[in-house]
């Protein structure tokens, strides 16, 4: 992500960092992450009105559903567009998250996490 300021690219860096583990509750119409720092992310699924957290172990997203796929569409630094795509394998032994972040002229970038089920190793 060349030609921008390293505070930009830390903040990316940051958003995009892979937790070690993830725990997943599925409501309706909410999608609940805790990661293994006890912070939380919820992806709201019925269009309400978002509003920002002052607490930084909280953060509210919107996000549709695409079949299986849980999308969201958010704004990253310097306004740019970044779209986060959640899928559960097709076996349920494994859970992507993908990243595709603008990146102006030199096309989007692309980072993809793949978790194994926590169920595989008990």
């Amino acid at each position: 992500m060349g030609g921008e300021d390293n505070g930009t690219s830390e903040r990316i860096q940051e958003m995009v960092r892979p937790d070690y583990s993830q725990s997943i509750t599925l409501k309706d119409p909410e999608v609940d992450v805790t990661d293994d720092g006890g912070r939380k992310l919820v992806y709201y699924t019925d269009g309400r009105k978002i509003q920002k957290s002052k607490d930084d172990s909280f953060k509210a997203v919107l996000a549709h559903w695409e079949g299986m796929q849980l999308i969201t569409e958010e704004k990253g630094p310097q306004g740019r567009k970044m779209t986060r795509t959640l899928e559960l394998s097709a076996d349920g032994k494994h859970f992507y998250e993908t990243w595709n972040i603008e990146n102006g002229k030199s096309g989007p970038v692309i980072i993809r996490y793949v978790y194994d089920s926590a169920s595989e190793y008990q």
